[in-house]
């Protein structure tokens, strides 16, 4: 095949690569829902964890304050705030504890009181037990609540619905004034405001967001205008979450890309050579980008940040084609000898970063899976576009002899191996630093990895408070085949609680199933009310001794007759009611193919009961109760998943040492190899155990990359042979390095931790294997000399 024919197809195939690579990221889905850096978990109940940070209740709920103005200034504006939102699509259900969804509450729970109420049994309504419960209800008649009760006894003499209310009002909640939910010191209106969106389409949030805002001006503008909204809550930080990411990958990109370039153009002198050298780049990240979306479904932000990074390795290859195989009298000589000479070398050392890399691929980390596969496909891509697209664009550009670079540098580099035995017992300090500097070495936590803002999660926490509504971080879960059976395990379960409760294990608890029985409860209820004759004969003897006439209570016979014939309440029955938005997150729906239900359990300033294993045991009983520490569960996967991942890491590294040895087959030389990049990564670990900064899983990304990058230093400063290193290659490794520098020490001013944590670890541990590989080489003892051309 002639030249210039395999030249056009090699041009057209990279075009079709690179066309098609763009016809799919424009379908792709992009995110920057932080979860994707929890666990993939395994099992059901850790399926659950990362389920209510994507869907739950909590990750969907804005907690919402008004402060300014007077304290009627305030209720007004929260009742036209919440009759605003109460009417968009965005809002699944709106709460400011106003007069009309408390109606709402009650008259639904007063209509199905004998179903819903825990007192109702066939004792109940022997003659005895209304006779009982009646002459509670008259003593109740002097009571602060006395009107109320007035107004109910006719119908409700046994008092089922203020029952109901008092046990749905035991758990402490928002202070009220004016007719709506206030702080305790009054100084703020609460709202609570359920968005539709799910909580890891931070999109839609954004969206329910702008809702509450726009809806605010317009109600302040009609109130006071030195009224001022706080919005708080799950959603409100996945939302700044997102928009911190993607302002910075966007910052950090661009001024990596200009930053680079620059450096490039000076070296160059040609934009066409600039333009041409940022191929390799541009085709893996856009290949990368593609290759992700393929295999997920998604990109996440934080990818496309790495891309940034990315290109910190990815431009060497490009670097070392045109300084590398520069010839003024024969191109396709100087590529021929180009292919023979480096192609080889440079090939070994992607062969590394792709064995590197793979550990992500089996961390059980979404995120870091995206990355794994990103950085795989991308450097591959770029190292295809350098070793078969460059030298048919190449050749006819002008290009700059940078050797005096690398002639400049030889002096010093030649010094550098004379620092042997101090640069290892440099390591050996940081090695003593791992050891025995105080602090622990890896953060086995989730926290720190989104960016949080201090002054939103201090108003978060005092909105909170103020509402009651603090995390459910313990639970206990049950199962079931469907829900019904999941909200019977949780009734088998309450009484094992109360008794808890009783005996000081736990401060209380909230389940589902005080506002929700299970359909054989409501119809075992519903079976012990007798007939309305029954039930007349009864109220006659239940009333001879009280004063009061059973012919007054003909509206209580006629409730209990026609609560006999109503079906069992449901879940989808309470919506659009206050009572569906107190226990829908509590029943999540199907985790795998069972139904899930959960009691959150509340403890002593959110501390953890005494005895988690204890608690437990108690419910053992319970066949499917799981009990869960949200917040130590989460760790604890995370300490797993962050402890697989060291040790597929170790195996990548044994395997590249495998790969080394055989390869050079020279155990000396694989040696002087491979402690360039262990020296590089113990000076980085050490630099975090001095400074008293523990290392986390991204850290350990920014490590694979030190060893990625460094590879490629340390096999050209060992070469295949004796002979020093000559300027051209020196100069471009020196360009490599400057570049990879620039582009990763950007990112260590991120605010972003994933994005810091990479640029923290890579800048400086890049900039140190190129020393390091300099100080162990024995390529540099002799003079490099070579004739320009």
């Amino acid at each position: 095949m002639r030249q210039s024919t395999r030249s056009w197809l090699v041009i057209g195939l990279w075009l079709g690569v690179v066309l098609l690579a763009v016809g799919s990221i424009s379908q792709t889905r992009f995110t920057s829902d932080m979860s994707a850096f929890l666990p993939a978990s395994p099992s059901e109940e850790q399926h659950l964890l990362v389920e209510q940070l994507q869907e739950g209740g909590i990750s969907r709920t804005f907690l919402l304050g008004i402060s300014g103005g007077t304290a009627e200034q305030r209720a007004e504006a929260s009742r036209r705030l919440q009759a605003r939102l109460a009417d968009e699509p965005a809002f699944t259900a709106v709460q400011n504890g106003g007069p009309a969804a408390v109606d709402a509450s009650r008259a639904y729970l007063f209509d199905h009181r004998y179903l819903l109420s825990p007192d109702v049994d066939a004792e109940r309504f022997t003659a005895e037990g209304l006779g009982e419960a009646i002459e509670r209800s008259i003593h109740q008649l002097n009571s602060p609540l006395g009107d109320i009760a007035r107004e109910l006894f006719p119908r409700d003499p046994t008092g089922e619905l203020m029952a109901l209310l008092d046990d749905q009002s035991a758990d402490q909640g928002p202070s009220r004034c004016c007719g709506v939910w206030m702080s305790g010191d009054r100084s703020q209106a609460l709202l609570v405001a359920r968005a539709a969106a799910p909580g890891s389409d931070t999109d839609g949030l954004a969206d329910a967001r702008e809702r509450i805002h726009a809806g605010f001006a317009a109600v302040r503008e009609g109130v006071a205008p030195d009224l001022q909204l706080t919005v708080a809550g799950s959603p409100a930080f996945a939302i700044e979450a997102r928009d911190t990411i993607r302002a910075e990958v966007q910052w950090f990109t661009t001024l990596s890309v200009l930053l680079v370039a620059s450096v490039l153009l000076l070296a160059y002198r040609s934009v066409p050579v600039l333009l041409a050298g940022l191929l390799p780049v541009g085709t893996g990240v856009v290949v990368g980008i593609a290759v992700v979306g393929l295999g997920f479904g998604e990109v996440h932000g934080i990818t496309i940040g790495f891309g940034t990074a990315l290109m910190g390795e990815a431009i060497d290859y490009s670097i070392y084609y045109f300084v590398q195989s520069r010839d003024a009298d024969n191109d396709r000589t100087a590529e021929r000898a180009w292919r023979a000479d480096y192609w080889p070398t440079i090939r070994l050392g992607l062969v590394t970063s792709v064995i590197g890399f793979a550990a992500l691929l089996f961390s059980g980390f979404p995120g870091l899976m995206q990355i794994g596969l990103y950085a795989i496909s991308g450097l591959l891509a770029a190292a295809l576009v350098t070793r078969y697209v460059l030298p048919v664009i190449g050749r006819r550009l002008p290009r700059a002899d940078i050797a005096g670079l690398g002639r400049a540098m030889a002096g010093p580099v030649r010094a550098l191996p004379r620092l042997r035995w101090p640069v290892l017992a440099l390591g050996a300090a940081a090695l003593s630093a791992i050891v025995f500097a105080p602090g622990e070495r890896w953060r086995d936590t989730l926290s720190g990895l989104a960016p949080i803002d201090p002054a939103l999660e201090a108003a978060d926490g005092e909105l909170r408070e103020e509402l009651g509504a603090s995390n459910p971080r313990f639970l206990v879960v049950l199962t079931g085949p469907d829900r019904e059976a999941a909200l019977r395990a949780a009734e088998n379960a309450t009484p094992i609680l109360d008794r808890l409760v009783a005996e000081g294990e736990l401060a209380g608890y909230h389940s589902p199933t005080d506002i929700l029985p299970s359909r054989a409860t409501q119809l075992a209820r519903q079976q012990a009310l007798p007939t309305a004759e029954k039930l007349q004969r009864r109220l006659e003897d239940a009333t001879a001794d009280l004063p009061v006439s059973a012919t007054r209570l003909q509206g209580f016979v006629e409730d209990v007759a026609r609560q006999r014939e109503l079906e069992p309440v449901t879940l989808a029955d309470l919506e659009g009611t206050p009572l569906w938005l107190a226990i829908a997150g509590q029943l999540p729906g199907q985790a795998g193919e069972k139904a899930v239900a959960m009691i959150t359990l509340r403890t002593v300033a959110d501390t953890p009961p005494t005895d988690i294993e204890r608690l437990s045991r108690a419910l053992a009983s319970v066949e499917t109760a799981v009990v869960i520490d949200m917040l130590g569960e989460s760790n604890r996967m995370y300490a797993h998943y962050l402890q697989t991942t060291r040790s597929i890491a170790l195996a990548g590294a044994v395997a590249i040492v495998l790969l080394l040895l055989f390869v050079q087959r020279d155990p000396r030389r694989t040696l002087r190899t491979l402690l360039p990049l262990a020296l590089a990564i113990l000076f980085v670990i050490g630099g975090h155990a001095t400074a008293g900064s523990a290392l986390t899983l991204l850290h350990l990304v920014g490590l694979l990359l030190v060893v990625a990058i460094g590879s490629n230093y340390a096999l050209f400063f060992q070469g295949r042979g004796g002979n020093s290193l000559d300027p051209r290659t020196l100069a471009s490794l020196t360009l490599a390095t400057l570049t990879t520098v620039t582009a990763f020490g950007v990112l260590a001013f991120s605010s972003v931790p994933v994005l810091q944590a990479i640029g923290a670890s890579v800048a400086p541990g890049a900039l140190a294997a190129w020393l390091l590989a300099a100080v162990f080489s024995d390529r540099t003892r002799q003079p490099a000399e070579e004739t320009s051309g």
